[in-house]
């Protein structure tokens, strides 16, 4: 693991237990994402009625607030994974605290997905994209295990750079400096098919499909 994946992974584990969700969930989020929130609450809706009772994955898993909902949303198995190993043990807490049995939670490196090809009906990707270094890696990966004919959902949030930055610079600049449609483009470069492209605020909310060719 890279010395930079090792710090996200520090403050992050750091701000677990402390003020991730009053400050950056309850707090952030909203204040640049309007109704944000609400709107990827809803996408968990929709991940598990495409998933028909399949399993779910939902990375990172931070402190679970948004994938406790999903899981109860949902009949079958929810995978919750962040490189945080904080976030894990919070989620976990959180997990029996709401009595959602079907949720589990892992640690691991975005980059490296230790599921197989294909594993996943529904993928969920719930504003964390912007902190996490490599976004080609990140959505490669999050590609290669969705299940053919199935849906990776994300929302994110970026404070997107002048487009003649972004446009010179596309490959080297951080996620968070991109354009909603910079991360569609992205993740349509990874072979999945884009379905919805939803703006809120400084947030961007995307659908998309794995084809089964």
């Amino acid at each position: 693991m890279s010395r930079i994946k090792r710090f996200i992974g520090s403050v992050y584990s750091f701000a677990a237990d402390r003020f991730y969700e009053p400050i950056v969930v309850n707090g952030g989020f909203k204040l640049f994402g309007g109704n944000l929130n609400d709107l990827a609450i809803e996408q968990g809706r929709w991940a598990a009625d495409v998933a028909e009772g399949g399993p779910i994955l939902d990375m990172p898993v931070g402190t679970a607030y948004f994938t406790v909902r999903l899981a109860r949303a949902h009949s079958g198995l929810v995978v919750g994974s962040d490189i945080a190993w904080g976030m894990v043990a919070r989620s976990m807490e959180v997990a029996e605290e709401e009595a959602a049995t079907n949720l589990r939670c892992v640690q691991a490196d975005a980059h490296a997905l230790p599921f197989p090809d294909d594993t996943f009906p529904a993928v969920m990707c719930t504003n964390g994209l912007q902190v996490i270094p490599g976004l080609e890696p990140t959505i490669s990966e999050l590609a290669r295990v969705t299940k053919a004919g199935g849906y990776l959902f994300v929302s994110v949030l970026t404070l997107p750079a002048p487009r003649a930055v972004r446009e010179a610079r596309r490959d080297r600049l951080p996620t968070i400096m991109l354009s909603g449609s910079d991360i569609a483009t992205v993740i349509e470069r990874s072979g999945l098919e884009l379905r919805t492209l939803r703006s809120e605020r400084l947030a961007t909310l995307i659908e998309a499909r794995k084809p089964t060719f």
